[in-house]
């Protein structure tokens, strides 16, 4: 069963995001439809502030669309399709994916043996790929590595990324683009971040930003064996 206390402090984390995501793109829109209100505007000045109000429009669209995911995820609202999940082959998958959007993010995968679990592996990809490319992309030489390593209680996952600073809070907020190009970047790290451990909640496991000034910057995903009941 999902941690009351746990759940709190998700969904605190879940406002907040909320509030600091919407706020750009609302004030994007806001301050291009005020200037489209006037008859000043030359035909390239409007095409510009047209094409602006739309691409935040979307934006905020598909922030919707994540946050309902979350809020789905939160609740237990949004269905599992659990099966047998080789940890290993799907945090390669996900660092795969990462380093082919990302072509100067790359991480080194170290998976040990253990029993597979039973998880949703679709939700693990995206979730592992959250947090390499969160942890990843705050190091100088943007790169990271990932070990998994399983005990009796199920797995625990760490990414490490040596060349990378404290992450906080701030950085993760601070990680927000105005006009994120390409698409796969409109989340934020903090969403990005708050997708996982949405993910890692509902199999009844977590994730936790970590710091050693030995071996830098990261985060600790732990995973139980199979699915709780509630």
């Amino acid at each position: 069963m999902r941690s009351p206390t746990n759940a709190f402090a998700l969904q605190a984390r879940f406002l907040a995001v909320i509030s600091h995501e919407l706020r750009t793109p609302l004030t994007t829109i806001a301050s291009f439809t005020e200037s489209l209100d006037t008859d000043d505007l030359a035909p390239a000045e409007r095409s510009v502030a047209l094409a602006a109000v739309r691409r935040n429009t979307d934006r905020m669209l598909a922030l919707v669309a994540d946050l309902m995911v979350v809020s789905r995820l939160q609740t237990g609202d949004l269905a599992l399709r659990p099966g047998p999940v080789r940890i290993g082959d799907v945090i390669q998958e996900a660092a795969d994916l990462l380093a082919s959007r990302e072509p100067y993010t790359a991480a080194t995968v170290r998976a040990g043996d253990g029993p597979p679990l039973s998880a949703d592996a679709a939700l693990l990809r995206d979730l592992f790929y959250a947090v390499i490319g969160t942890v990843a992309s705050g190091a100088a030489d943007r790169a990271a590595t990932v070990s998994a390593v399983a005990d009796a209680s199920g797995w625990t996952v760490t990414v490490v990324a040596r060349q990378a600073e404290k992450l906080t809070d701030e950085y993760l907020m601070a990680g927000m683009l105005a006009d994120p190009e390409p698409p796969h970047r409109r989340r934020s790290t903090a969403l990005w971040m708050l997708l996982a451990e949405a993910v890692a909640a509902r199999h009844g496991g977590s994730v936790a930003l970590t710091y050693d000034p030995a071996t830098g910057a990261g985060a600790e995903i732990r995973l139980p064996q199979a699915i709780p009941t509630d």
